[in-house]
C-alpha cells in the first residue's frame, strides 16, 4: 500500500505542479498588462502566498484530527474551478481576489501529500522519501513554464489558464479513484500549536524557511522583468526557470539520501548559501546564457537544502503530529513568499530592480545565520541526531 500511496501523490502532486507552473511564471507579464505597477505585481503574488500561509496551519491541524484525502480532494476542485476565474479576470483587483482563493486550495494540497509521505516514510529514512517526493513538485514546476511559454506565444494566457484547469480535474479522478486514507490521524494525538511553536527545532525551520521562501519569490516574481530588460524572450524565461527547478529535482533524491545520514544542518546552510550567491550575482547578468547559468546554480543549491530542511520538519512530526507541523512549516514558506514580492515591489518603487535582488540575498543569508544561531546549542536535536545516524 505504501509503495500505491507514494505513486498515486507523486503523479498528482506533478501534475497539480505543472498546472500552477504553467501560469506563476508570467503572472508578473500578466499582472502589469492589466495595469500592475511593482506594488501591485508583489501584491498578486503575495495574495496567493499569504492566503496559503494563513490556512496551512489550520488545515494541517485539521488533516492530523480527520483525515487527508478529502481535504487533498476539496483542493483540487477549487484548483479547477479557479482556472475558469483566471481567465475571467481583466482588472487588478479581480486577479488579486482570484490568487487569494488559489492561495487556500493550495494549502489543501502540497502540505498535505508531505505530511501523507511523512507518515509513510520507514524512520531515518525520511529524508531520502522526501526527497525524492520532491521531485514531482520540481518537475511539475519545471516543465509547467516551458508549456506555459509555448501557450502564450502560439495562442494566448487563457489558453495557460484552462490547461491548468484540465491538469488539476484529471488530478482530482485519481485521487478519488486511487488514493487510500491511511487514517494516520488516528495513530498519533497532535501537540497543541502552542507547544509545536515553543519547540526549538520548530522555530528555527519557521525562521529558516520564511527568509528563504524571500528570495525565491523575488526570483520568481522579478526574473521576468529583469529578463526582458535583456532582450530574453518569453520562451527563454520560461526555459530558464525551467533549468533552475530541473536541477533542483534532479538533485533531491540523492541530497535526500545524503541529509538521513550527514548533518541536516550544515547541508541546509551550505544549500541556502549557494542560492543567495546566484541571487546577489543576477542583476550583474548580461544576457540570457549568464542568466541561465546562475539560475542552475541555485536550482543546484536548492537540491542541497531544502532534503535536509524537510527531513529535520518530519521527525518533529513523528512526535507532535505530522499535519500540523508540515502545516507550519509550509505557513512559514507562504509568509516569506507573501511578504516578500511586496517588500521587493515597494524596493523596487524606491530604488531599481538591481537593488530588489541583492537585498533578496541579504534577507536569505540572514535567515540562514538565524537558523544556524537557533539550532546550534538545540540540544534535543543534536541528540536524536546522533541516535539516528548511529542506526
Amino acid at each position: 500500500m505504501e509503495k500505491r500511496i507514494f505513486t498515486v501523490l507523486f503523479i498528482a502532486v506533478f501534475a497539480t505542479m505543472l498546472g500552477v507552473g504553467i501560469i506563476e511564471p508570467f503572472m508578473g507579464i500578466y499582472a502589469e498588462s492589466l495595469g500592475a505597477n511593482g506594488f501591485f505585481i508583489g501584491l498578486i503574488f503575495g495574495a496567493f502566498t499569504l492566503s496559503r500561509a494563513i490556512f496551512t496551519p489550520l488545515i494541517g491541524r485539521w488533516s492530523d484530527l480527520s483525515g487527508r484525502k478529502n481535504i487533498m480532494i476539496a483542493g483540487l476542485i477549487g484548483y479547477t474551478i479557479l482556472s475558469f476565474f483566471y481567465a475571467a479576470s481583466h482588472t487588478v483587483i479581480s486577479l488579486t481576489a482570484v490568487r487569494f482563493f488559489h492561495g487556500l486550495a493550495s494549502a489543501m494540497i502540497l502540505p498535505i501529500a508531505m505530511a501523507y509521505i511523512g507518515d509513510i516514510a520507514p524512520k531515518n529514512q525520511e529524508g531520502k522519501y522526501l526527497g525524492t517526493f520532491t521531485i514531482a513538485f520540481f518537475m511539475g514546476m519545471a516543465f509547467g513554464p516551458i508549456i506555459g511559454g509555448s501557450l502564450h506565444d502560439l495562442w494566448s494566457m487563457n489558453a495557460a489558464f484552462y490547461t491548468m484547469g484540465a491538469i488539476s480535474f484529471l488530478s482530482l479522478l485519481l485521487l478519488i479513484f486511487m488514493l487510500p486514507e491511511i487514517n494516520a490521524h488516528k495513530k498519533i494525538k497532535p501537540s497543541s500549536m502552542k507547544v509545536i511553536m515553543k519547540d526549538k527545532t520548530m522555530q528555527a525551520m519557521i525562521i529558516f524557511r520564511l527568509l528563504n521562501a524571500y528570495g525565491i519569490a523575488a526570483l520568481m516574481g522579478f526574473l521576468p522583468l529583469l529578463a526582458q530588460r535583456l532582450d530574453v524572450t518569453i520562451f527563454q524565461i520560461g526555459f530558464m526557470v525551467s533549468t533552475n527547478l530541473i536541477v533542483s529535482s534532479a538533485f533531491q533524491r540523492y541530497f535526500g539520501i545524503v541529509a538521513d545520514k550527514k548533518d541536516k544542518i550544515m547541508m541546509t546552510i551550505i544549500g541556502t548559501f549557494i542560492m543567495a550567491a546566484s541571487l546577489l550575482l543576477m542583476p550583474f547578468a548580461t544576457g540570457f546564457y549568464s542568466l541561465l547559468a546562475l539560475n542552475l546554480i541555485m536550482g543546484f543549491g536548492s537540491a542541497v537544502s531544502i532534503p535536509a530542511g524537510s527531513a529535520i520538519t518530519a521527525k518533529l512530526g513523528r512526535k507532535m503530529g505530522m499535519g500540523s507541523v508540515m502545516g507550519i512549516f509550509n505557513t512559514a514558506f507562504g509568509i516569506g513568499a507573501g511578504i516578500g514580492p511586496m517588500i521587493a515591489g515597494l524596493i523596487m518603487v524606491a530604488t531599481n530592480l538591481t537593488v530588489v535582488f541583492i537585498s533578496s540575498a541579504i534577507i536569505t543569508l540572514a535567515g540562514t545565520i538565524i537558523f544556524y544561531y537557533l539550532m546550534k546549542n538545540n540540544k534535543e536535536y543534536r541528540t536524536a541526531h546522533v541516535e539516528a545516524v548511529s542506526e
